[in-house]
């Protein structure tokens, strides 16, 4: 097998595991769905184009989502250049299922949601990647690989977020 096929099957096998997650990286960051089709593109091409360069000091996965994060910072940077001043989940372009049909349970989780991403529009740029990277069930370790923190630096701030959230979230229910 030739090096180029490697690459593609290595890429394929990428879109396959990561495709859902980068996807969920972009919806954090960006509000409009033109351009999370855009950043979600240029993900993809920096990691196709990275493939040559990765040395597996890490695992593929923190690579991908330091890539993600990376560009994502990236495009915001460059759209704040443009017009943007703050940074906002399209909670209206959320992808949720029609309501007629779901039972009074999946109502509610849907409302909390739709309330959580409300919520993580008033966090930093760094709490909302924490909050994201957490979200997809990254540890810890992880999560200060990608960003190059330290794990307790993780901990705490995730601690102060969660109870933050908490308090967002207790007065939703009230």
């Amino acid at each position: 097998m030739d090096r180029m096929s490697e690459k593609q099957d290595l890429f394929k096998n990428i879109l396959s595991e990561y495709k859902d997650k980068i996807f969920r990286l972009c919806c954090a960051y960006v509000t409009l769905a033109e351009d999370r089709k855009d950043l979600y593109q240029d993900i993809l091409m920096r990691i196709w184009k990275g493939l040559d360069s990765f040395r597996q000091q890490s695992s593929i996965g923190t690579w991908i989502y330091r890539i993600s994060v990376n560009s994502s910072i990236d495009f915001i940077r460059k759209e704040n250049r443009k017009r943007l001043t703050n940074v906002q989940i399209g909670i209206d372009d959320l992808q949720i299922a029609d309501q007629s049909q779901d039972t009074e349970k999946d109502i509610i989780l849907s409302e909390k949601l739709r309330f959580l991403y409300e919520c993580m529009n008033r966090l930093s740029f760094l709490d909302k990647t924490l909050v994201t990277l957490y979200l997809e069930d990254l540890s810890y370790k992880e999560i200060a690989d990608i960003l190059g923190i330290s794990e307790n630096h993780v901990g705490v701030r995730l601690h102060r977020i969660k109870k933050q959230l908490n308090t967002y979230f207790k007065d939703f229910e009230e």
